[in-house]
């Protein structure tokens, strides 16, 4: 019977490892570009100052969102799913006039946000199982770099009306 070297194995198991995260984190970097230069993501940017005047269009894009999260998988968002159920919320307050501690740059990015999220013509059609819906979970990746500390004041002052 040979004896194993599982030092040597181990140390070429970790070698390429480390080799692959760059090129993974390369590869979901191009991905998040390719999201962010979309027509429709540039479209969705465009409309949200639209959207964040319009009280009815605000109340049918929270309409249009609560609706789609109650059929779609949760995998693709992972941890940021709670922050996906926060934005939602957010605009329905901003839009009910409830809730206005919120920057105006960071209210748009959070309206262009959630009309990508629910708009079915986007990078990856969302009729494509689970992977329709990788794209919208980047896009809300990307919005929360910037709103996540916003987001977090939100949810405490919710639970301070409680």
């Amino acid at each position: 019977m040979k004896k194993r070297k599982p030092a040597a194995s181990a140390a070429k198991r970790q070698r390429k490892k480390a080799a692959m995260k760059p090129r993974l984190a390369e590869q979901a970097r191009l991905a998040a570009d390719e999201i962010s230069q979309s027509a429709a993501f540039r479209r969705a940017t465009a409309d949200a100052e639209d959207y964040a005047g319009d009280p009815t269009r605000l109340r049918k894009l929270v309409q249009d969102a609560v609706g789609k999260i109650n059929t779609i998988p949760r995998g693709p968002f992972g941890e940021t799913w709670p922050y996906l159920l926060a934005m939602i919320r957010v605009i329905r307050d901003y839009q009910r006039g409830e809730y206005r501690d919120l920057a105006a740059p960071k209210l748009l990015i959070i309206i262009a946000a959630i009309i990508y999220f629910v708009s079915p013509f986007d990078v990856i059609p969302d009729w494509i199982p689970v992977l329709g819906h990788i794209d919208d979970a980047f896009v809300i990746t990307l919005a929360l770099k910037s709103v996540r500390s916003d987001l977090d004041t939100f949810m405490a002052a919710e639970t301070a009306r409680i």
